[in-house]
């Protein structure tokens, strides 16, 4: 943990890599990863003539990708990181830095795990809307199963359902929005956070929890192999794990 910032928060130590770091992100995290890169092989640019802003950045873990997609590197965060590297100090959903908004509108936006964090949406979504202008690509995405995290700055886990409507009251194109991981990341995910304890002190209720334990990341382990993604039987259920969506500015109906 770092030092308190203006905004009441205290600067995190949040990735430099996107690769997991907890058995509780060994399934969002690589579908976030692999969903971005593709979206943005799509969008890139000659070297050099576009510019993007990672809002949200953290340490920055897309700002290789970034760059090497043609885009220059643009940065926001409610919070200094540890490295000294981001651009502008301000939450996403409060009044946007002068120099920033002198710097937009932006060619890509990407807002990656953000919005969960964030209390104001109309107000977020008006401000990426303003960043993006009418031909600005945003891409975000946001959990819809994840364990608490970040508190008390923890607000949401919404459906795509909500990211439509809040992004269509701002006059942005729904481009795509996708639901992904299904009830198997949801179940793996689940059981990466959760852990078994003894009711009561003693040694059985503690050799129980073990026992259960063992069974647990055994449970984990299967449902990150092949067997259980491409095996005959698949598990189905009414939830998945994460929101990715790309907008666009300009009136519902026209180009993407």
């Amino acid at each position: 943990m770092g030092q308190s910032t203006v905004w009441g928060r205290e600067a995190l130590e949040r990735r430099l890599e996107y690769v997991p770091a907890s058995p509780a992100e060994l399934f969002i995290v690589p579908l976030l990863k692999e969903r971005v890169e593709r979206c943005l092989a799509e969008y890139a640019r000659p070297a050099g003539t576009g510019r993007a802003l990672d809002a949200g950045c953290g340490r920055q873990p897309f700002r290789r990708l970034l760059e090497s997609s043609g885009y220059h590197y643009h940065s926001l965060d409610v919070t200094q990181n540890v490295d000294g590297t981001v651009g502008h100090i301000a939450p996403l959903d409060g009044e946007l830095p002068p120099a920033l908004v002198a710097e937009a509108p932006f060619d890509l936006v990407l807002c990656t795990e953000v919005l969960e964090h964030v209390a104001d949406w109309p107000a977020a979504f008006t401000n990426l809307r303003r960043l993006a202008g009418d031909e600005g690509v945003v891409i975000l995405t946001c959990p819809q199963f994840y364990m608490l995290h970040e508190e008390p700055f923890d607000f949401w886990r919404p459906t795509g359902w909500a990211i439509r409507h809040y992004a269509e009251r701002d006059g942005f194109r729904v481009v795509r929005l996708e639901q992904l991981g299904g009830a198997r990341e949801v179940l793996g995910t689940m059981l990466g956070f959760c852990t078994f304890k003894p009711r009561r002190p003693g040694v059985l209720p503690y050799l129980y929890a073990r026992t259960l334990n063992v069974f647990k990341r055994l449970a984990h382990r299967f449902l990150r192999s092949r067997l259980s993604w491409a095996g005959p039987a698949e598990l189905h259920g009414g939830t998945y794990l994460a929101n990715f969506a790309v907008l666009r500015g300009g009136t519902p109906g026209g180009t993407p």
